[in-house]
This record gives C-alpha cells, sequence and structure tokens, in this order.
C-alpha cells in the first residue's frame, strides 16, 4: 500500500443513543481505498483527550513501524518495549461500518472520550481523530483554529 490515501478534512456529525456516527464521507472514501474491508480500528488518542481511528490497511504499516524500532534498539544491544505494541494494538478496538459510513463507537472509548451527542472528526493523515466537540473547545492545548471550526459547525447545527 505505497499509495496510501491520507485522511484529511473535518465533520461535526450527530451520535444517536446507541452510539451510532457517521464516518464524514472524505474520511470514508479514504479509508475504502486503504483496505479491503468496510472496518475502522478505534483506540484513545496517545496525546489528546479524544479518539484516533485509521482504516486497518494502516494497521500493518503500524506494525512495521513500532518492528523497526524494536529491531534498531535490539540492535543497539537494548531490550525493547512492549508498550508501544501493546498501546498500538491492544488498547484498540475494530468497528465495522456499513455503505453509509455508519458505525457504533465502541462504548468503553466513546465513554473515555465523553462524546454524547455530537462527534467532531478531524483528519490527521494517517488516522483520523474523533473529538466530543465541548470537550474540544474546553482544551487549553488544542489549536485555536481547530476550536474554531468546531464552534462554528456546533453553531450552524444549533448544537451550542
Amino acid at each position: 500500500m505505497a499509495d496510501r490515501e491520507l485522511f484529511e478534512g473535518f465533520a461535526l456529525q450527530a451520535v444517536d443513543q446507541k452510539g451510532r456516527v457517521a464516518i464524514p464521507a472524505d474520511l470514508r472514501a479514504a479509508a475504502e481505498r486503504n483496505s479491503d474491508v468496510r472496518q475502522i480500528v478505534v483506540g484513545v488518542h496517545a496525546e489528546d483527550p479524544c479518539l484516533s481511528a485509521h482504516d486497518t490497511g494502516w494497521s500493518q504499516k503500524k506494525y512495521d513501524r513500532i518492528d523497526k524500532l524494536d529491531q534498531q534498539a535490539l540492535d543497539r544491544g537494548e531490550q525493547p518495549s512492549a508498550a508501544p505494541k501493546r498501546r498500538a494494538f491492544g488498547l484498540v478496538e475494530k468497528a465495522p461500518y456499513d455503505d453509509s459510513g455508519r458505525f457504533v463507537l465502541p462504548p468503553f472509548f466513546r465513554a473515555k472520550a465523553k462524546i454524547q451527542k455530537w462527534a467532531f472528526f478531524v483528519g490527521s493523515g494517517d488516522t483520523f481523530d474523533i473529538w466530543a466537540p465541548d470537550v474540544l473547545l474546553a482544551d487549553d492545548k488544542a489549536d485555536p483554529e481547530l476550536k474554531e471550526i468546531c464552534a462554528f459547525l456546533m453553531q450552524q447545527k444549533g448544537a451550542m
């Protein structure tokens, strides 16, 4: 998969009571081009109080990158840590999506990210982030322009 499609753009999506939400069309199109299955991998973002998601095709690329770092550690005579692989592959959940991109946010991760009625999606290249809008807007470390876009979309949809 040398020619991976990148996740670009943003959207605000409604979340129903069962946690169903649609992956925005541009992000879904990238996921479909990058993978043979309609399934995304969801986990907690490593730095920000949101979720990080990617297509299943990215999982192998991610494994290869971590494995290369492990080999470099071994070459230096060091013992590689199991933590990166555990975080990358153990602390995630796969979520299938339908033709329209609808999937169920895994309950643990939905609760962890505090996602309720709305989810703000933003592309991050190889992955995309899923934020609870109120968490993003309250985050002092978040990009001010990202917060401005989220607030604008919330106002447009009457969610503020």
